[in-house]
């Protein structure tokens, strides 16, 4: 058998370890919700704006404002970024903005 195959054998048996309630080691994250809502809000933007500059449809958008899913990758990461610091972000946006129309 070779290495790669032990080790998925391996790895496999740990996670159904764990799936069973055992301690493995593994160490499971939890990602905290992030309000989509009140990101956007923060940034006075209507949904379809949202929608474009976080990259999604306005209807996963409201999945997300409604609780129903959570936003992932980079998307999360602005709208993280947006709660932390909307000012920030608003002024960014505004000089993006001004250079596209210049």
């Amino acid at each position: 058998m070779s290495d790669f195959a032990k080790e998925l054998i391996s790895s496999m048996e740990e996670a159904l370890e764990h799936a069973r309630g055992g301690k493995t080691g593994v160490r499971v994250h939890t990602v905290a919700p992030v309000d989509v809502k009140k990101a956007r809000k923060a940034l006075k933007m209507t949904q379809p704006d949202f929608a474009r500059l976080v990259g999604t449809s306005v209807s996963g958008l409201q999945k997300w404002e409604q609780g129903k899913r959570q936003p992932g990758g980079a998307a999360r990461t602005l709208i993280t970024l947006i709660m932390r610091a909307p000012e920030a972000v608003r002024d960014a946006l505004e000089e993006r903005d001004e250079k596209l129309s210049a």
